[in-house]
Order: C-alpha cells, then sequence, then structure tokens
C-alpha cells in the first residue's frame, strides 16, 4: 500500500495575486435590526451615544422635565445608587428631591433620613406634601465619637435597605470608604428603593459604585446647577441649570408665629421657614440628658 499525502494543494497563481473576497458586511437594516434584538434581549445594554434605558427596572419622576431628560430611563433610579455631592449642605438638594419623595409618600411608602447633618423641620416637611407618619429619623447616639457615628449610620442604613420596608432612603456620608458604598449599592439592588447618598464635593476624586453622580451648586434666582458626572449614557460637558420651584429667595421671615428664642428654620440661609426641611439652627445630634422628639 502506498501511503497517501495530505498536504494542501499548491496555491494557483491567481490566488496569490487576487485573494478571495471578504464576506459582505450586513446591509444597514440587517445591522438595526441586529442591535435591536440585542437591546430587547439585554435591557441592560446602551449605545454609546444614548442614554441607558431602565430596563425592567422602575424609575421614580423627578418632578422636572428638564432633568428628566437627562437620566437613564427618565427619572430617579429605583434599585440603585445616586450619589447627590455638594461643596456645601443646603445647596438645594433636598428641594431637588421633594417631589420624587412626595411622589413615594403619595402611593404609601415609607422614607427614611439616615444621619441628616441637622435636626428635622416636622412642619415644614408637613407643608411640603411629606406626612410624618411615613418619616423615619435614624441619628447616631450623642457623645459618640465621629468614626463611631459614621459604622452606626452605615449599619442602620444597610438594615433599612435589607428591610426592603422602605421607598426612598436619603442617608448623608460626610466620609464614608468605596467598600461601604459598595454594600449600599449591592443592597439597593436588591430591592425597589430610590437611594440617595449625599456626599461632599471632595468625594469626586474616589471612585464610586453608584450608578448616578451628580455635582450641585446653587446660582442666584433659585437656580441650581447639575453636574453629571457619572450616568449610563453620553458624557455631558456642560451642567443643567436648573430652577427649583417652591423656594422663597433672600428672606427669612417666618410664615408662621415662632416661638422667642427659636431657631430659624431653613435649608439654606436664603430660604423662608415655610420651605424648609430641615432646622440648621439645631444640630441632629440630641444633648445628652434631653429626649428629642420624633419624626414618627
Amino acid at each position: 500500500m502506498t501511503a497517501q499525502s495530505h498536504a494542501a494543494p499548491p496555491l494557483a497563481a491567481e490566488d496569490l495575486l487576487f485573494p478571495a473576497p471578504a464576506p459582505a458586511s450586513p446591509a444597514p437594516a440587517s445591522r438595526q435590526q441586529a442591535l435591536s434584538a440585542l437591546e430587547q434581549r439585554y435591557p441592560g445594554l446602551w449605545r454609546a451615544g444614548q442614554l441607558g434605558r431602565a430596563g425592567s427596572a422602575a424609575i421614580c419622576p423627578t418632578g422636572y422635565d428638564a432633568l428628566s431628560a437627562e437620566l437613564p430611563g427618565g427619572g430617579w433610579p429605583a434599585g440603585g445608587l445616586t450619589e447627590l455631592l455638594t461643596a456645601q449642605g443646603g445647596a438645594g438638594e433636598l428641594r431637588l428631591l421633594l417631589p420624587a419623595l412626595r411622589a413615594l409618600a403619595g402611593v404609601g411608602r415609607r422614607i427614611a433620613l439616615v444621619a441628616p447633618p441637622y435636626l428635622p423641620n416636622a412642619m415644614g416637611l408637613a407643608a411640603a406634601g411629606l406626612p410624618a407618619r411615613q418619616l423615619y429619623w435614624m441619628r447616631p447616639a450623642a457623645g459618640s465619637a465621629k468614626a463611631a457615628q459614621q459604622a452606626d449610620m452605615l449599619w442602620a442604613a444597610e438594615q433599612v435597605l435589607r428591610s426592603q420596608a422602605f421607598g426612598g432612603v436619603l442617608v448623608w456620608l460626610p466620609a464614608a470608604r468605596p467598600e461601604a458604598l459598595r454594600r449600599l449599592q449591592v443592597l439597593a439592588q436588591a430591592g425597589d428603593a430610590v437611594v440617595w447618598a449625599l456626599r461632599p464635593a471632595t468625594a469626586l476624586r474616589e471612585s464610586s459604585p453608584a450608578v448616578l453622580r451628580l455635582l450641585l451648586a446653587p446660582l442666584p434666582g433659585n437656580v441650581l446647577s447639575i453636574g453629571f458626572h457619572k450616568r449610563r449614557g453620553p458624557v455631558r460637558d456642560t451642567p443643567l441649570l436648573l430652577r427649583l420651584d417652591g423656594m422663597a429667595a433672600a428672606t427669612r421671615a417666618a410664615a408662621w408665629p415662632v416661638p422667642a428664642g427659636a431657631p430659624a428654620f431653613s435649608e439654606s440661609s436664603s430660604q423662608s421657614s415655610s420651605d424648609a426641611v430641615l432646622d440648621r439652627g439645631a444640630p441632629a445630634a440630641p444633648a445628652p440628658g434631653r429626649p428629642a422628639a420624633q419624626l414618627a
């Protein structure tokens, strides 16, 4: 028997001079159909030049059309962590969130305020359409060290998210490590709560697992500058200038009688007490030995 050779046949001269043509690329219509099929199959995918979609995840309306148009899905992400960063407290961050908080309260969802820097103003919250029975205020123990207070409040925020009994969670984090934020993001994904972490602007130097990061800065005329530092969508180089409704500018006059010696209520020094939801005249931490009024 003779051995059979399995060597490839030699190339013809025309094969060297004229290589076989490449397969034809799909027609534009076919490419569009393929991309649409991928987007439907994997809702978490989005094109680089377009805003991401909410997919099966719910969103909470912002109450501002201009802002909703710049957010993936058209609203605040539910089941995800949003970071609001400010150079100073009282920049208008709570005024920005009031329409969303009212929407959550309107459908019977509870709202948690975890470690706000100032005493919640029950009258201002009620005037803003947030009934006290649906608000829960959590604060650190008096007299403990700042590091211990931060750890306690992070633990409290995690328990709130694990309970899945709240529709909105606001947690103030003056200092938090990325792994702590990652735990909040993972817990937020397991539920349907809208979670906002309020942090200083200096945190922009750090990485974050949040799905949305906005830098807030107040401008004259009740205008809030909103910079988009992280979102599922294209980069926006210029901030959004958003006029906040319901803010009374350049006045501290009280809308109701205030007892003598009582602190002024305001989210910032340019708001009237009728619009305020935090009392900047009183710290959130209670004085030792003196009980504080409970919000809920």
